[in-house]
């Protein structure tokens, strides 16, 4: 699915189903929340896994690059998606990562461990590559964090001489960092626009729309911070329904875009560019 944002053209893409489960949600009503979801208890439910090509005039960047070879069978499909589009990964010239949990970057790397984007430059938020990559795994806090620290430290690793931290603010021309911090410390929406055009693409806001889109207050053990990851979504909801401002989300149903509607004191995601 494409949509122009002035000059610039983006594709999503989808890596695939991520198999989800309630049981990661943070002091939050089971019965409510299997309401809310719409499916009986116990029946299987599953996240998308979205990326975006970005053709910035003469550049090819993409925002997230999926889980990789790590998670299972069913995903890791990007590679296949952007050949599908007419695009080798070798083509790609940046990577913005939104944030470095694995079904958003381990796709960085093969099964052997090597660049899937060879030729590309990787753009991290610089509070995110601090977090991740600054310190040894043993550092972490927990052990989920742990483990995650020594994934992203592999995933990452054969483009750290070609890595680029950033602060809020443009990275490349009509791409804009904005840190959202909470689901992990340098969590980041990346503005895309051009001319009167913008989209906010904002990486894990959201995990589960039924839920935590009429109930912001829902947070998942995923989240590094789950009082900030609550206070980050109230307040980019408010924000981009203001503003009236088109989002694009890695676990909206594909291709994840769409527009954050308030009514009174409550919120709908209505899906479409």
């Amino acid at each position: 699915m494409q949509r122009k944002i002035g000059d610039i053209e983006m594709t999503a893409l989808s890596d695939g189903p991520f198999p989800a489960t309630l049981d990661t949600l943070l002091d939050f009503d089971r019965d409510e929340a299997q309401r809310l979801l719409g499916k009986p208890a116990g029946t299987p439910f599953f996240l998308p896994v979205n990326s975006y090509l970005l053709r910035l005039g003469g550049k090819l960047a993409l925002v997230d690059t999926g889980c990789g070879p790590t998670i299972g069978p069913e995903l890791g499909q990007l590679p296949t998606r952007l050949r599908e589009a007419g695009v080798a990964p070798e083509a790609i010239d940046v990577v913005l990562l939104t944030h470095i949990h694995p079904d958003h970057a381990m796709g960085l790397v093969d099964a052997t461990g090597a660049a899937t984007f060879p030729n590309a430059e990787l753009i991290v938020h610089e509070v995110e590559a601090n977090f991740w990559l600054s310190r040894e795994p043993a550092e972490g806090a927990t052990e989920r964090i742990r483990r995650n620290i020594g994934k992203a430290r592999r995933a990452t690793a054969p483009y750290r001489e070609r890595m680029r931290t950033v602060p809020d603010g443009e990275a490349l021309p009509g791409v804009s960092a904005v840190l959202l911090g909470g689901h992990t410390p340098g969590h980041t929406g990346w503005v895309i626009h051009s001319g009167r055009d913008s989209v906010l693409i904002w990486g894990d806001v959201v995990h589960i729309p039924a839920i935590q889109v009429a109930r912001p207050e829902a947070a998942f053990e995923y989240d590094v911070d789950p009082q900030a990851a609550r206070e980050t979504r109230q307040r980019t909801f408010d924000m981009v329904s203001a503003d009236r401002l088109c989002v694009a989300g890695a676990h909206l149903d594909f291709p994840g875009l769409g527009t954050i509607v308030r009514i009174g004191a409550n919120y709908r995601f209505e899906p479409g560019a």
